[in-house]
């Protein structure tokens, strides 16, 4: 019963890696795919695996961006800490006041639903965007799924079938 050690999922991160490929990005409807533990939104499985290639298009070491202010003018430092603005989205269904970045992009939340249907369960489902790439973000019970999608190559549509099969999947098997 993997509810009973929050830790089980990361030990196998290889074989991670390699069934969100399978699922996301190997079916050509993914530019990338990433899978974060709800608990902290930090991910541990990207795709593609070759090269590492999902690591640099879905993730940013902590990075210093400039932030406008409420007021709309002031503009003011601040360090990014990607893992946290996922885990922030995927709490509230909007992005947090530094803003939400996923591989040192700035996406947009454009669209939320907290019962999508995705295969036989009911999860909850983001999506967000930045000029001309996008993401679908899934939650399971205790996992984060996330699609990238470049729309020079891939549709929205087709990107957000493939994370919501993955998602699903995850979902039947207790996660």
């Amino acid at each position: 019963d993997p509810s009973r050690n929050p830790f089980t999922l990361p030990q196998n991160t290889m074989s991670w890696d390699d069934s969100l490929q399978e699922w996301t990005t190997a079916t050509g409807n993914a530019e990338a795919a990433a899978l974060a533990q709800l608990a902290d939104g930090a991910f541990y499985a990207a795709c593609p695996t070759a090269g590492e290639a999902g690591w640099g298009i879905v993730y940013k070491e902590d990075h210093e961006e400039e932030i406008l202010q409420a007021d709309g003018e002031t503009v003011k430092k601040v360090v990014i800490n990607e893992a946290s603005t996922l885990l922030s989205v995927v709490t509230n269904s909007k992005a947090p006041p530094e803003g939400f970045w996923l591989g040192g992009n700035k996406y947009r939340i454009t669209r939320t639903d907290d019962n999508e249907e995705c295969g036989d369960h009911t999860l909850k489902w983001i999506q967000a965007n930045y000029p001309k790439h996008g993401v679908h973000i899934v939650v399971t019970k205790s996992q984060i799924v996330v699609g990238f999608f470049d729309e020079d190559k891939q549709s929205s549509g087709n990107c957000k079938k493939v994370t919501c099969d993955f998602a699903a999947y995850l979902a039947g098997e207790g996660y």
